[in-house]
């Protein structure tokens, strides 16, 4: 992990627990049933936060770029390669294959692919 990672997620750290005891002392300083009633309040709006959460914030990662769909078919002979999906080099990102075609290939050193194929193109 790259060190400015490690000091994002230390001053995360560092922030949260400020403020967990700012609240336990802002909740201490109020007497015991008021804070009652304040912990309940604030419990029921980071539930309700909570539940929303995944309906209201973007996924990560989207979309992915590259989309095929209903491909055709692909055949290749004497060791060549067959792809009806897609194919890229490794590292490049995501892609996504619906309803591919069939692919077929034959004879030595031959390859065949439907869906996604990673790897260094040549």
């Amino acid at each position: 992990m790259p060190s400015s990672n490690r000091r994002w997620i230390w001053a995360g750290r560092v922030v949260f627990g400020l403020i967990v005891v700012a609240l336990a002392v802002y909740l201490a300083s109020v007497g015991i049933d008021e804070a009652d009633k304040r912990a309940s309040g604030i419990a029921a709006v980071l539930a309700l936060v909570t539940l929303g959460a995944p309906y209201l914030l973007p996924r990560p990662g989207g979309v992915p770029a590259i989309r095929v769909e209903d491909s055709g078919d692909a055949t290749a002979t004497r060791g060549g390669e067959a792809d009806s999906g897609v194919r890229l080099a490794a590292g490049s990102g995501a892609a996504q294959v619906t309803r591919s075609g069939d692919a077929s290939a034959d004879g030595p050193g031959s390859v065949a692919n439907t869906g996604v194929r990673y790897g260094a193109q040549r």
